[in-house]
């Protein structure tokens, strides 16, 4: 559904991916991994259309970025980034109805799977940040694209609607979805990922399946701290002793 191509991405003066070529195909999820500021963000943006400092190719479906209208790349791809601003006093309900586009059959699912029925009268700047993040993501459900890209989507959230923001991922990637998400919890990474793409910070990127990017052997460069264990139990060493499994399985 996307395929990159020698992708080159920048911003200012920073080169943050030198070549990144992979396809990401319809009923997987992809996390992102990589230090801050290694592009992960960017490079969700980069396959939005939103950021235009690349070269290289990104395709979607069948035609490059470039020959897709803003609107038609709307109707493919969804994004859930940096909570927006809250000025315009936009209700729970108001931004809902704003992101379906008048399709309503969405919405009461998105507002009862968040738990967002008590909120659906309240102004976005009434809420907590894990509030507001819930919202977002009931939003990009009722976009219903093919295509959902998610920059750190468990930021803010409970421990309980990280489980739920998890098992909606995986739920909607076996069910045709493609999700590409960028995380900083690797157990979480661990428990959804199909395939991994690795930002080391300095334009480099390894892409490969979970079980083998997964791993202390693969991380420990990129991340400069030691860890125990692989997969779903590979966790910086210093919170092996106490942290047990804090995460439900998706």
């Amino acid at each position: 559904m996307i395929q990159m191509q020698a992708l080159r991405v920048q911003r200012g003066d920073k080169q943050l991916i030198t070549s990144l070529t992979m396809q990401a195909k319809k009923g997987e999820v992809v996390v992102v991994l990589g230090p801050n500021g290694a592009g992960k963000s960017t490079l969700l943006l980069a396959l939005t259309g939103l950021h235009a400092d690349y070269a290289g190719e990104i395709i979607l479906q069948d035609k490059t970025l470039p020959h897709y209208s803003h609107q038609e790349i709307s109707l493919q791809v969804a994004w859930q980034g940096e909570l927006p601003p809250t000025e315009f006093g936009l209700t729970v309900q108001q931004r809902l109805e704003m992101a379906c586009s008048g399709k309503l059959e969405k919405l009461a699912q998105a507002l009862a799977y968040f738990e967002l029925k008590p909120l659906a009268k309240r102004a976005l700047g009434e809420l907590s940040s894990g509030e507001r993040q819930r919202v977002e993501i009931a939003a990009i459900m009722v976009r219903d694209c093919p295509i959902w890209l998610m920059d750190e989507p468990t930021a803010h959230l409970d421990m309980r609607h990280q489980v739920d923001c998890l098992k909606l991922m995986k739920q909607e990637a076996e069910q045709g979805r493609l999700i590409i998400t960028v995380l900083h919890d690797l157990p979480q990474a661990a428990a959804i990922a199909d395939r991994v793409v690795v930002l080391d910070g300095l334009g480099g990127v390894e892409v490969g399946l979970a079980k083998d990017m997964l791993t202390a052997k693969c991380l420990e460069p990129i991340f400069h701290v030691k860890l125990k264990g692989n997969g779903y139990d590979l966790m910086p060493a210093y919170q092996k002793e106490y942290h047990g499994e804090l995460y439900e399985k998706a």
